[in-house]
């Protein structure tokens, strides 16, 4: 039994791993990711406080509730990114009863500005990774799953 069991679960695991989307996702996340940490390393900052940052420079104002659904990041990940920004100086917290707002200080936008020749060779090297091609089916199909999200 414990023969069949093992044949079995290879045949299932070799399924998966032909096939799995999110696999293939998750590998490309940390491959991409670690080309933008490792641009932004030597500035402080990482991929995603990038990604918070430009949330809240377009946004405006937000509650840490609001930005983690704007960017589809979960509570802990938000609120531990948020503890590090604030102390870096790059957010405002201000709380107004039980709410909370979240907002760019002129730090963090002077981080942002400091940031785009990293984030333009960093692009660079994503789209040399995944051919022009590739990076724009990322583009399209992230700003697809995006508006989905935001809608749903």
């Amino acid at each position: 039994m414990s023969k069949s069991l093992s044949t079995h679960a290879r045949k299932v695991a070799d399924a998966i791993a032909k096939d799995c989307v999110a696999m293939r996702v998750r590998y490309l996340n940390r491959s991409l990711t670690s080309i933008y940490d490792d641009a932004f390393r030597h500035l402080g900052i990482t991929a995603s406080q990038v990604n918070i940052l430009v949330a809240l420079i377009k946004q405006g104002s937000l509650s840490p509730g609001e930005l983690g659904n704007l960017l589809n990041i979960e509570k802990s990940t938000i609120s531990r990114n948020l503890e590090r920004m604030r102390k870096a100086n790059w957010i405002e917290i201000t709380a107004s009863g039980k709410t909370h707002a979240v907002e760019a200080t002129s730090e963090g936008k002077q981080t942002l500005v400091d940031v785009k020749p990293h984030w333009e060779e960093a692009q660079k090297a994503a789209d040399a990774l995944l051919s022009s091609d590739g990076s724009q089916v990322i583009r399209e199909v992230g700003d697809h799953a995006r508006d989905e999200h935001i809608n749903s």
